[in-house]
């Protein structure tokens, strides 16, 4: 989770916010701001108002009002970034990076300098995915929390020194990863673990069309692929491989593809940097959906550190 903050004000999100409408927006005069993510922008004004969501209550919050994004941007259903990363120069490098986030509002009022993430898919949670500001709920998760400290240098919650077994197989590479939900439905892992964990695969394909990257991984939906543990800190995280094959891929991203009479689908390990020769890769080692799917994970901005357990 990086720290930049913005809402929507077009049509074709969800909602959309209208800083006219609000009796309480203070554009802040003369700042703007531009923020570029992998093959997508946005930019607009900055302004303060009131932020509510849940409980939560928030006066004279500074955000980005998007008057400008790119397609990418557009198709996402959802309407802006709420920015739990911690405050710094981001790389957008905007006024926003020198005012208070969301979190740091907040904790003066919080029992401790927590939030925690319950993403367990609503099968078995009913009551759709959380997040719950100063508490812990205990009878979310089994054992124990493991835990990992964060380099907050990144401004993201970025972990050091990550390592992957692959069918029982502990890799050796270890890698920095941001844990973050914007990451969407993927793990963005070096090269190496990628690789290794589809050698089984004989008809495994990198798309140039999708997404803006040549990295993106299509394999036939119908393939057997086996867990993926990554050991973070003191603990070991288990992606069961039914949250491994992602998505089926709709459209014609090559006409010359074919799975038979199959379908093909992005599965959910992605490769997020080289080296690859001629791939044009993320660039970034992300922790997204799966690993919050699985493990209910609390955030503490004072060590700074993540804790994580697999849920009931």
């Amino acid at each position: 989770m990086a720290v930049d903050r913005w809402v929507s004000t077009k049509a074709g999100n969800a909602r959309v916010y209208a800083v006219d409408r609000s009796p309480t927006a203070k554009p802040l005069p003369d700042e703007n701001f531009d923020m570029s993510f992998p093959h997508s922008h946005v930019s607009g004004i900055v302004v303060k108002d009131t932020l509510s969501s849940g409980s939560v209550r928030l006066l004279d919050f500074a955000l980005g009002v998007v008057d400008q994004a790119s397609a990418g941007i557009k198709d996402q259903p959802f309407d802006g970034f709420i920015g739990l990363g911690f405050r710094g120069a981001s790389l957008n490098k905007t006024i926003l990076d020198s005012l208070p986030t969301f979190f740091e509002f907040l904790m003066p009022t919080l029992k401790s300098p927590t939030f925690a993430l319950d993403f367990q898919s609503q099968a078995n949670n009913p009551k759709g995915p959380s997040m719950r500001f100063g508490e812990i709920d205990t009878g979310r998760f089994n054992g124990p929390l493991a835990s990992t400290h964060i380099d907050r240098s990144t401004n993201r919650w970025t972990a050091k020194d990550i390592t992957f077994s692959i069918r029982g197989e502990r890799r050796d590479e270890s890698s920095d990863m941001s844990f973050d939900t914007g990451g969407g439905n993927h793990i963005y892992a070096p090269m190496s673990v990628v690789t290794s964990y589809y050698s089984h695969i004989e008809d495994i394909r990198w798309s140039s069309n999708l997404s803006g990257f040549q990295c993106t991984i299509i394999i036939p939906c119908d393939s057997v692929l086996p867990d993926l543990e990554m050991h973070i800190g003191n603990g070991t995280a288990r992606i069961r491989k039914e949250h491994m094959m992602g998505d089926p891929l709709t459209g014609s991203a090559d006409p010359s593809w074919s799975a038979g009479s199959g379908k093909l689908c992005i599965p959910t390990l992605q490769a997020g940097g080289g080296p690859y020769p001629g791939k044009d890769c993320l660039g970034l080692h992300l922790v997204g959906a799966p690993f919050f799917q699985e493990n209910f994970v609390v955030f503490n901005q004072a060590e700074p550190s993540i804790s994580y357990a697999p849920y009931k």
